[in-house]
């Protein structure tokens, strides 16, 4: 039986260490996902790039100034630029906002304003009305720029369509604002938004009436190898179509690697769902899978019953794979949403990694098992079968 460690180890090599951080739009993200068709290519898939129009958004810090002191501050991600001196207003609540006057401004929100991240302007897939309402709210208000308090300088507002410039501080510098003597503040927020061309990498291989869908996302946040989220998935990937070559599998088999899964927007996935069609036998999707000492999660979706056993048959055959619960975050909710029996795979213990490695510089190779990963392809193969 073949074994696909060195394949995956040269495939995370070359997207952790080689080429690093792929946000979308960089010329990182091009290199990956260009290395990715070409893979594909070679063990004679049919592959198409899907493009799709993004910002590649540049950042050189925050600067900000409370009383002449300084407070330590970072952009909001795709935040504006700005450098403005204005007079600041604490806001803890969407009341407090309603009544506020902010124009000439520096509106600082903190409290129930910042108690999560909310949703970007034009995000489709949900958007609760309360976030809808916060947006409009400092769209109508105009403020010169805008402060989130929150805490481990969580970014409340990542939104590339957003228009005023917003930056970050920490739960501990709120106190610098409220006990502010003069409340006037001095901003300067250096970041650029840069219009680019992104692409996914469609490709198909096999002859079967019959289709499945194999999905990852290439994409990072800035400034993480993204080794976890998510070269593990697309190293999985590579190698199973390198363990396709040369047999009939029973269905044609799609792979799809999306990029802007860690995009404000997700253009890769939208423009993805525009030519999707009901009507394939399965789809699974691959994020955050391989991490060392964990078992591998398989999470089902749309799916009947007798497909069910025969999945969790696999699973079981394969050994270190668990069923979980259902999860609603990921790029396997869009082919559920189209009512196709969707399988998501995860490591199982990474939910308590979402706050600390996931999206740092800390999701490196250290945290990968080869082994692992090779289980999880040969996991995908009889799934096929």
């Amino acid at each position: 039986m073949n074994n696909y460690e060195a394949s995956l180890q040269k495939h995370m090599t070359m997207l952790c260490e080689s080429i690093g951080a792929r946000p979308t739009g960089s010329a990182e993200n091009r290199a990956a996902a260009d290395y990715a068709f070409e893979v594909l290519q070679s063990y004679g898939f049919d592959v198409r790039r899907q493009e799709f129009t993004c910002i590649d958004w540049h950042s050189s810090g925050a600067a900000l100034r409370v009383d002449g002191q300084n407070v330590l501050a970072e952009p909001a991600e795709y935040a504006m630029p700005c450098d403005v001196q204005a007079t600041f207003v604490c806001l803890d609540s969407v009341d407090a906002l309603q009544k506020a006057e902010l124009a000439g401004n520096i509106a600082v929100l903190h409290g129930d304003l910042c108690k999560e991240p909310l949703m970007p302007k034009n995000f489709e897939f949900w958007n609760p009305d309360e976030h809808k309402r916060i947006i409009a709210l400092l769209e109508e208000k105009a403020p010169e720029a805008i402060i989130t308090v929150s805490s481990q300088h969580e970014h409340i507002i990542q939104d590339g369509d957003f228009g005023i410039p917003c930056a970050v501080v920490s739960e501990n510098m709120l106190d610098a604002f409220l006990k502010s003597v003069n409340r006037t503040a001095k901003l300067t927020i250096s970041t650029e938004r840069i219009p680019a061309m992104a692409h996914n990498v469609t490709a198909t291989y096999g002859a079967g009436r019959d289709k499945v869908i194999i999905s990852a996302h290439i994409d990072t946040k800035p400034k993480t190898p993204g080794a976890l989220d998510n070269a593990s998935g697309v190293a999985v990937l590579l190698a199973l179509a390198e363990a396709i070559v040369g047999k009939a599998p029973p269905v044609q088999v799609e792979i799809v690697l999306f990029n802007g899964e860690d995009y404000y927007s997700n253009p890769g996935e939208i423009t993805y769902m525009r030519g999707l069609k009901p009507g394939y036998r399965m789809a699974v999707n691959v994020d955050g899978v391989g991490l060392k000492g964990s078992t591998t999660s398989v999470s089902l979706y749309e799916c009947e019953t007798q497909f069910e056993n025969r999945i969790i048959e696999c699973a079981d055959r394969a050994g270190g794979m668990e069923r979980i619960e259902p999860w609603p975050m990921g790029d396997h909710m869009i082919f559920a949403n189209h009512g196709i029996p969707t399988i998501a795979i995860t490591a199982s213990s990474i939910f308590g990694l979402l706050d600390t490695v996931i999206h740092s510089p800390d999701d490196d190779m250290k945290n990968i098992d080869l082994h692992t990963l090779d289980n999880v392809v040969r996991f995908l193969l009889s799934c096929i079968e």
